[in-house]
């Protein structure tokens, strides 16, 4: 008994001693007294023992008060630089330690009760309460609307109510301040990057070459003073945040009126950041803003100075950030209408840009662009009351519905070209022919490659069935066109690229010859020619189909691949002698085949490649090698994803180019409304399993409805 009394002293004497926080029970939430109802938090006076402390208030979101909303990530704000250990491998110490650090929970008293935030939030809201003496913000205390805080986030209901809402909140808002965490020892070089390229003239974008990047003297009358790469790099730091990859950060960098940004103790206005990411995409220097890239940089070679880790890391100025500002900047996006701030942009269209944004839930894939996405297009058009936010569902069900809802709007199957390869998935469970979209979508679908407008079954129609597709299964109807009966090699699944390439070549040699002409158009193209047409999908330069000239910069291209990796040996060129080596090394016997096999009059037969290989050695060996035109064929490969889409070949002779997950015996089909072609894997249940899109060379525009093939209903689950 004496015992317990002194257990009871010492807790209540320790008690005595800690902060008053300690003392406090925690926050309760009270519930809305309507859906339109919102919470604002005002920020109080700092307790004296330094504990952050703030007040909720209620209000009708059209009679609040004067606020602003806070824009930041929930987890950690920091780029993600993982520390290399002498093995060249990531240091877990180290990465436990961010991990730590970024969830540790931190209290604040709210209405004297306490609430647990994140160490992100708190860092935040130190900021906001000292935003007083920081330039550019508010001199006057004010409201904040921030999602954690003012949203019961353990209520479903309410969070239901307030995520279709929150579009509305951020249009009420005076204004959004976007808080990218703590600044580190890059920050002021991103800075100087965004302050120097602001101060230079719009108009004189354009006139940056591309590969002035590198060499500063091609555009000397452009900036008033050189940025270096050290200044680069910390922008390249700058904009890998998370908060530049969060899905909610769309919505509310679009809907703002106006924006600030703040790190640490630098603030700017969006309006720089957003200069900086226009500048980086007019001029195309995103591909050269990449870490991997700059690494083999002389000068960051000898002095990397506190770049030393970002260089051994693979960061880059990637396709997040760059649509986020786009769809910030999108006139459009932002048109008013009768002085209510109105979208252009579709739902589709939104998910589709913005496929690569994170979220930590991902439902959130889905419900952080229904707020920005307009109303009077599809699918709201017809279905006003569509995909309403329900956190009660699961995550398989919010993607069905979405799939769904998307599919039977537009009546067309053009949402299947959206469906990831296998290898790629994340949720379980998911039907097949539903996209998962908390994953990010590599290669883009091949609609996207430009003026095609491929239409495989001509105008035939599908009659959706929503029923069956709420229930996982996909009626559709189309014709078989063939089965697969050989594949190749990707270009990476070998340790030696020229192992894909000669796996790629053995599929172009087993090709009949003359090709299938269903369409009778009377056209007898060459296998080299089916190859490279397959290879960049008949386009180069937005031209559809690509110009013949196109073919001699594959062979270009072929030429190039191969004396690289013949050359390799080589310590330097006067160890090799042109007419004095045969030309014969140079050739890999798969392809001399290949040529051999071209008819008399073609472009590609050998004798045409082996003259066109002395020329390009010798000049090479003389130093007056231009390649021009490789640059953007090596674009076009890559858009039609070369590297990850596998080559195949049918049983009638058909060449083409789909999932890397496709595999022999797989279906080879022309959906009606799909655009495209697309890979079917028969089930034992006579239902099938969507593999993924296809391009198929001589059928893309209804060719395969003149081969008298039956059309059939069949069911995708």
């Amino acid at each position: 008994m004496r015992l317990r009394r002194l257990v009871r002293y010492a807790r209540v004497t320790q008690a005595a001693k800690l902060p008053i926080a300690y003392n406090l029970k925690r926050y309760q939430y009270q519930s809305l007294p309507s859906p339109t109802c919102i919470r604002l938090l005002e920020l109080l006076p700092t307790a004296s023992n330094g504990v952050i402390r703030c007040s909720l208030k209620t209000t009708e979101l059209e009679d609040a008060p004067s606020f602003k909303a806070l824009s930041y990530t929930w987890g950690s704000s920091r780029t993600s630089i993982p520390p290399t250990s002498t093995h060249g491998g990531t240091g877990p110490k180290s990465l436990l330690t961010t991990r730590v650090n970024s969830a540790r929970q931190h209290t604040i008293i709210c209405d004297d009760r306490l609430v647990k935030v994140n160490s992100n939030l708190r860092d935040a809201l130190l900021m906001l309460s000292n935003a007083v003496n920081m330039p550019h913000m508010p001199k006057t205390p004010t409201y904040y609307w921030i999602d954690f805080l003012c949203v019961n986030q353990t209520n479903i209901e309410e969070r239901n109510a307030q995520v279709a809402s929150m579009a509305d909140v951020f249009k009420k808002a005076d204004g959004v301040v976007v808080w990218l965490g703590k600044e580190d020892q890059y920050t002021q070089d991103a800075l100087t990057t965004m302050q120097r390229i602001s101060a230079t003239p719009e108009g004189k974008w354009p006139l940056v070459p591309y590969t002035s990047f590198y060499n500063p003297e091609e555009s000397p009358l452009v900036f008033a003073t050189r940025l270096t790469f050290y200044n680069w790099l910390g922008f390249i730091v700058l904009i890998n945040r998370p908060w530049f990859k969060r899905a909610w950060v769309i919505q509310e960098i679009a809907l703002g009126k106006t924006a600030l940004v703040v790190c640490g103790s630098k603030v700017f206005p969006w309006e720089l950041l957003a200069k900086t990411l226009s500048f980086v995409k007019i001029t195309r220097w995103y591909h050269h803003l990449r870490s991997e890239k700059l690494r083999h940089v002389k000068e960051l070679r000898k002095q990397p100075g506190i770049y030393r880790q970002v260089l051994k890391s693979k960061l880059e100025v990637g396709i997040s950030p760059l649509n986020l500002n786009s769809t910030r900047l999108t006139a459009s996006l932002l048109a008013e209408t009768n002085g209510q701030v109105v979208s252009h942009s579709s739902l589709r269209n939104l998910l589709d840009k913005h496929r690569f944004a994170e979220s930590s839930d991902p439902r959130d894939k889905v419900y952080a662009f229904l707020g920005l996405a307009n109303k009077s297009l599809s699918p709201f058009r017809t279905q006003p009351n569509a995909l309403i936010p329900d956190y009660n569902l699961s995550v398989q069900e919010v993607y069905t519905e979405t799939a769904t809802v998307l599919m039977s709007s537009y009546k067309n199957l053009s949402w299947l070209s959206h469906v990831e390869d296998a290898s790629q998935r994340q949720i379980s469970n998911l039907p097949s022919w539903v996209p998962d979209l908390s994953v990010s979508l590599q290669p883009y679908p091949l609609r996207y490659r430009g003026p095609a407008h491929w239409a495989a079954a001509g105008s035939r129609h599908w009659r959706p069935a929503v029923t069956n597709m709420r229930k996982g299964l996909l009626r559709v109807q189309g014709i078989q066109l063939d089965h697969i009966d050989q594949t190749s090699l990707l270009i990476d699944e070998s340790e030696d690229p020229s192992a894909g390439w000669a796996s790629i070549v053995n599929l172009a040699l087993s090709l009949d010859s003359p090709y299938p002409d269903p369409g009778a158009t009377g056209k007898t193209p060459s296998r080299v020619e089916v190859l490279w047409r397959t290879l960049t999908t008949d386009i180069y330069n937005h031209t559809y189909p690509s110009p013949p000239e196109t073919g001699l910069l594959f062979i270009d291209y072929i030429l190039n691949l191969q004396i690289r990796h013949r050359l390799t040996p080589w310590s330097s060129a006067d160890e090799f002698q042109p007419h004095h080596s045969p030309l014969s090394d140079f050739i890999y016997p798969n392809w001399r085949k290949l040529f051999e096999l071209e008819p008399l009059d073609s472009q590609y037969k050998l004798s045409s490649y082996t003259e066109r290989l002395t020329t390009v050695v010798e000049s090479m060996f003389n130093g007056t090698y231009s390649p021009i035109g490789l640059a953007q064929l090596q674009h076009e490969l890559d858009q039609s994803g070369g590297r990850q889409r596998r080559l195949f070949k049918t049983r009638r002779g058909f060449m083409g180019t789909g999932a890397r997950s496709l595999r022999v015996g797989d279906e080879v089909w022309v959906l009606y409304r799909g655009g495209l072609p697309f890979v079917l894997r028969p089930l034992p249940n006579g239902h099938y399993r969507l593999v993924g899109e296809s391009f198929v060379y001589g059928v893309m525009h209804g060719e395969a409805l003149k081969m008298g093939l039956l059309r059939e209903d069949i069911v995708l689950e």
